[in-house]
């Protein structure tokens, strides 16, 4: 009956816009089996990246009898391991996985994780420990960062082809506070716009943006400059923390968490950057909605819709639970339990205290996440949100305007800014328009 009332919801509301209604599709979860790794040890499944086309999911996967982090990858298709851990994996991290299954990450240096098992590692100056956090859609652009095997103090850098570059970062002086590294951490579906930070003195890890310029060099926006400062004291600028947890493929939003001193208590929260805009969203638990009051909260990835997915952590310090969350543009977050009732899984894997959700398809639909099962093992998971409640975000977003998403110049060249002439502008509702830029 709950099916068929929304049905019917959907479709009185679609008619009403002019949008053809079809029938919701009922979310539903898939929770990823223990694996045999190729070295005979049994590993549980860690997962913190989904495809783009939602096919792959890959991460760490975990050696319960030593400890150890291996890597895998798992065909949501199939619902096999397509690759799985190795003798030869230590101490593993993936981060990210394309629509031809290729993961991203590093095993004790940078590298890329293949179907057929072989890890390709990219090329390192002796001496140095690279690591792989993010990559564009066809591997052509790898964001991570480097330091010395001796050393601790890391620099942000990009791999374009093969080819290393660190990135630029302001000086001390420039941003206003002592930094002791940078780290790249996240690239949209081109490479074209990066999101990374400063290693300042309290580890808050202050947001910088990289743009890809004409001529193939990047140029940092240090963004954290406009809204944080190391007392939340300057004038328009109260945030002690203003950390990036995630970029949308598009590269318009990010995901943030968030400090403000302001009001002298210094609430954990999470935030949303409209790179486009320069506006922040921000949200503190005050017990009015799903959350707990005075819970904290971590963002951990964001759609191109502006859909941020994270987790709550409420209860005392030493018996917090951590339970998923989705916070929908222009809503309030939401436990994700809660939007998924039918889905009994989400609402235990809360209840368990160590839900994780890590990883949000660009549309917005699938969920990828880990957490604990009463054993105290750890259970990878893919969440299909169903089209009931992207539907629903649809119809109350059906009415707003469409935003700018891209620019080209009439060759075909990606603009990172309005150019002199004639620019073809890409808009969020797939249409496109011819500009003139006079100066």
């Amino acid at each position: 009956m709950k099916i068929f009332t929304l049905t019917n919801l959907l479709a009185t509301a679609m008619l009403a816009t002019g949008v053809t209604a079809q029938a919701a599709e009922a979310a539903s979860i898939k929770i990823l089996e223990d694996m045999t790794g190729e070295d005979g040890r049994t590993y549980q499944a860690v997962a913190q990246a989904i495809s783009p086309n939602h096919r792959y999911v890959a991460g760490p996967a975990f050696d319960m009898s030593t400890g150890m982090m291996g890597m895998f990858v798992y065909d949501v298709e199939t619902g096999d391991y397509a690759v799985k851990p190795a003798n030869d994996d230590y101490g593993a991290d993936i981060r990210e996985v394309n629509d031809d299954g290729v993961a991203t990450g590093y095993n004790s240096q940078a590298c890329f994780l293949h179907l057929d098992g072989t890890v390709e590692y990219i090329e390192a100056e002796e001496g140095i420990t690279t690591q792989a956090r993010d990559a564009s859609d066809d591997l052509s652009v790898v964001v991570g960062c480097t330091y010395p095997t001796d050393g601790f103090n890391t620099t942000a850098c990009v791999w374009v082809d093969g080819e290393k570059t660190d990135l630029p970062v302001p000086t001390d002086e420039e941003l206003g506070f002592e930094t002791n590294g940078s780290v790249a951490y996240y690239t949209n579906s081109d490479g074209s716009v990066i999101a990374g930070y400063v290693v300042d003195n309290y580890s808050t890890n202050p947001l910088l943006i990289w743009r890809l310029q004409d001529d193939g060099s990047y140029v940092c926006d240090p963004v954290c400059t406009r809204y944080f400062s190391p007392d939340g004291d300057m004038e328009g600028r109260p945030y002690v923390m203003f950390a990036a947890q995630g970029l949308s493929r598009n590269g318009r939003y990010v995901s943030l968490n968030v400090m403000d001193a302001s009001s002298g208590l210094y609430e954990q929260r999470i935030g949303r950057l409209d790179l486009e805009t320069g506006e922040v969203e921000t949200y503190v638990a005050d017990g009015s909605g799903d959350i707990q009051a005075n819970a904290e909260m971590q963002a951990t990835q964001v759609s191109n819709d502006g859909t941020i997915i994270g987790w709550s952590l409420a209860g005392s310090w030493a018996m917090q639970v951590r339970s998923a969350v989705i916070w929908y543009k222009g809503e309030d977050p939401k436990l994700l339990s809660n939007v998924v009732p039918d889905v009994e899984e989400i609402a235990n894997f809360d209840s368990l205290g160590f839900n994780t959700v890590i990883d949000i398809t660009p549309d917005g639909r699938y969920v990828v996440g880990f957490a604990m099962d009463e054993m105290y093992n750890y259970k990878g998971y893919v969440l299909d949100l169903g089209t009931a409640s992207s539907a629903i975000n649809e119809v109350v977003k059906g009415d707003a305007e469409a935003y700018e998403v891209a620019r080209y110049a009439i060759n075909g060249t990606r603009l990172q800014a309005p150019t002199k002439g004639i620019n073809i502008v890409k808009m969020s509702d797939g249409t496109t328009k011819k500009v003139i830029v006079k100066e």
